[in-house]
């Protein structure tokens, strides 16, 4: 992914396989391996009901869960932490993305086909970006979206995670070693 991304507030998104070692991670490797230990025998993605909120200790504030619905695709935050309230601004609980998005291009062109990919073909993302759109240059944040079922082989949820950064970084410098698989 393009180091650049932080110069005009782009938004960049990668999708990594679901087996990947959570090691790879950085610091998201324990969020990972949470994640990877709830999807049972036999499953791909851990199921919604798998999670507790003790479970996200040291990521409250920091943590989202969304639905994935319509078509197209849109998604639903049935959970929004409030340290993600502080940084972006915005309290998106119950908020459907694509409806309250400030630039309607951006979920067009990369947010709804990044979603739309991961219900398709489920896999680990990986998103960084600046709260620009936000009027919040100076945040940067690195995240990881987490596939999520009723069933551990349908998405109908994901299970997020950010990170705020230095606007230099980037998803190559924090988790250099992730296997990116595509990009969107």
């Amino acid at each position: 992914m393009p180091d650049n991304t932080y110069d005009l507030g782009r938004w960049g998104y990668s999708a990594c396989p679901l087996e990947t070692d959570p090691a790879l991670f950085g610091p998201f490797s324990e969020f990972v391996e949470l994640w990877q230990s709830r999807i049972p025998e036999g499953g791909r993605i851990s199921p919604r009901a798998g999670f507790d909120f003790f479970d996200f200790e040291g990521w409250w504030g920091r943590v989202a869960i969304s639905r994935v619905e319509g078509d197209p695709v849109d998604v639903r935050f049935v959970l929004w932490g409030t340290e993600l309230t502080e940084w972006w601004g915005v309290d998106y609980t119950n908020k459907l993305l694509g409806k309250t998005s400030i630039l309607p291009s951006s979920w067009r062109d990369a947010e709804s086909r990044y979603f739309a990919g991961m219900q398709k073909e489920p896999f680990i993302g990986l998103v960084q970006g600046n709260l620009t759109q936000h009027d919040r240059p100076h945040i940067r944040v690195l995240g990881i979206d987490l596939p999520m079922g009723g069933d551990s082989q349908t998405l109908d949820s994901v299970l997020t995670a950010h990170i705020r950064v230095e606007l230099t970084d980037s998803l190559s410098s924090i988790t250099p070693d992730a296997p990116i698989i595509k990009e969107y």
